[in-house]
């Protein structure tokens, strides 16, 4: 039986019982138990909170049996402390949908917890009003997933969620938020990258290595909760790419089982290694510490016919070639073409998992050493800083309307020191995430990192694996008007820094990419920092700079916005 009763009442009510509460309502938007008002329906004068609004219409009768039997009724209820929600519904035909799709007949042939998932991948914090939903190009659930968005220009008030959910209706209004409803529901991420490898059934081998190394438990981890020395809660998403080897692939090969897989190693390998750090080696060569489609690691979305990757094991990459004149799919990319090559099993690649992508592979791809290759780093491509920054916002797929900024600091990809006489500079902290606009639409990844560390303040960043050789270094920037003091040197030495490799007086450079900048309109520019610059091992750098320029702290506009760094090879005539 509902309850009426007087919203503004409670909520003055609920005020004065205990601001421990409140903060615990906000904390957990979702732990329920936390809730004063747990089993209570709330309706103002206006309108009722979503779960209430949904079980008076009709057409949601469907979705509303899910919400009790998840547990989940009272907390999208919930509004006690300003919490609003946008609640993405599928109407009784598409919940009926979904069912067959998993292969059930009904809800009760779900469980609790799957259902409660499918709530939770379902729901937004915040209002999302039409107008704003129609810009955006995805959102963030309660789940912590990015749902794209992909609006319908052809048919008004309609859009596709996540490339699966059809909106049909947006933004009916509830008291605490609104409802969007769907013709067609979104299937949750639950598995891992793991799950998934164990539930396609193709890759037992696979498996077998991944247990034998320790990489199973890490590959099921989707969080990681440490603490601080002031004992902060610090939790950490995880995310991985896998390429996957297939029993069949294995077995064209000569591998039948993990023995077999380890004795190929070994007599590829002549005994320099032992038989665990091969296996350990070869596995961690499959996995990248981040997620990736095969059209990200081909550079299909950017410049560029091989990239190079690092992988997870020790100072081992692997390349990817983009032959551009194929006109089969499955042709396109190659992983190592200049040795014992791989290409992507088009069917069982691009799976999207809770936490990352697995990539299937037509062949076993031996660890090898390529030839020098053009490095991409992208300073910004950190799992650490993709932690901090909104999902929506993290590497835009397309120019930002306004710059988004998020201080990464405290991201552990940073060392980082302030110079003693700090910075004056108010715009930014000491190390943002600032996405792109239009004017900045040649940034790499649409986004930059902007250090605001003042007069000898240093920062020390982990390069990519850069195969042995010599290398042209070149550092991309973003100028913006702010920066016009460094380019013309009228305030201070002109941006001066120290940049260095590994610590180096070898590998040092003192240079001012500003005073490069030919035009005083902001744009992206790009200038070469190290003419030549050899590196003796196949291996990640420690890359730092100094900034030497003394109005770092004390001119308000400055700052150094950086972009990206290539590394070219220069191979001996």
């Amino acid at each position: 039986m509902k309850r009426y009763n007087s919203l503004i009442f409670k909520l003055l009510s609920f005020y004065i019982l205990s601001a421990v509460l409140l903060s615990g309502c906000d904390k957990d938007v979702f732990d329920i138990n936390s809730d004063p008002f747990k089993n209570e329906t709330f309706i103002n004068s206006l309108k009722s909170p979503i779960a209430s609004f949904l079980d008076e219409q009709e057409g949601y009768e469907e979705y509303v049996r899910a919400l009790r039997y998840a547990g989940m009724f009272d907390a999208l209820n919930q509004s006690s402390n300003g919490t609003s929600f946008t609640a993405f519904v599928p109407n009784n035909e598409a919940m009926t949908e979904f069912y067959h799709r998993r292969g059930v007949d009904s809800l009760p042939q779900l469980s609790s917890e799957y259902v409660r998932q499918f709530i939770l991948y379902h729901t937004v914090k915040d209002s999302i009003l039409p107008d704003a939903f129609v810009q955006k190009k995805s959102v963030q659930n309660l789940n912590g997933d990015v749902i794209t968005i992909e609006i319908d220009s052809v048919n008004a008030g309609q859009a596709l969620l996540g490339g699966e959910g059809h909106v049909i209706e947006m933004g009916l209004s509830a008291c605490n938020g609104k409802v969007y409803t769907l013709s067609r529901a979104m299937t949750p991420l639950v598995e891992t990258v793991y799950d998934r490898l164990v539930e396609g059934g193709r890759s037992g081998v696979m498996l077998e290595a991944l247990r034998a190394t320790g990489w199973d438990k890490r590959l099921a981890t989707v969080v990681d909760t440490t603490y601080d020395e002031k004992n902060t809660r610090i939790i950490t998403r995880r995310y991985f790419t896998v390429l996957g080897v297939s029993d069949s692939a294995f077995g064209r090969a000569g591998i039948g089982s993990l023995e077999g897989l380890k004795a190929k190693l070994r007599q590829r390998d002549g005994g320099t290694l032992s038989e665990d750090s091969l296996l350990k080696e070869y596995v961690g060569y499959h996995i990248l510490q981040n997620q990736y489609t095969t059209a990200e690691l081909g550079g299909m979305n950017g410049s560029g016919v091989t990239r190079i990757w690092s992988s997870s094991a020790q100072n081992q990459v692997f390349t990817v070639t983009l032959d551009t004149l194929a006109s089969d799919p499955s042709l396109r990319l190659t992983l190592n073409a200049q040795a014992e090559g791989a290409r992507f099993v088009l069917e069982h690649s691009d799976v999207l998992c809770k936490n990352g992508y697995v990539h299937e592979l037509d062949s076993w791809l031996p660890v090898w050493e390529p030839e020098q290759t053009e490095v991409l780093w992208d300073m910004a491509d950190y799992t650490e800083i993709k932690n901090i920054v909104a999902a929506e916002d993290y590497q835009p797929v397309a120019p930002t309307s306004s710059e988004k900024r998020y201080r990464v600091a405290q991201a552990t990809c940073f060392e980082w020191e302030m110079g003693e006489a700090g910075s004056k500079n108010r715009s930014y902290s000491e190390i943002d995430y600032v996405t792109c606009k239009s004017n900045l639409k040649e940034a790499n990844n649409l986004d930059r990192l902007v250090f605001n560390v003042g007069y000898m303040g240093k920062v020390c960043m982990q390069t990519p694996t850069i195969v042995r050789g010599k290398y042209r270094v070149e550092l991309t920037i973003i100028y913006m008007t702010g920066n016009n003091s460094m380019r013309q040197q009228s305030d201070g030495n002109g941006g001066l820094l120290k940049m260095q490799f590994d610590d180096s007086a070898e590998t040092t450079v003192f240079t001012a990419p500003y005073t490069k900048v030919p035009s005083p309109l902001p744009g992206v520019y790009t200038s070469t920092i190290f003419d030549e610059v050899y590196f003796p091992q196949t291996a990640s750098h420690r890359f730092s700079f100094v900034v030497l320029d003394p109005s770092a702290s004390t001119n308000g506009n400055f700052s150094l916005q950086f972009d990206c760094i290539r590394f070219i090879p220069l191979f001996e005539n």
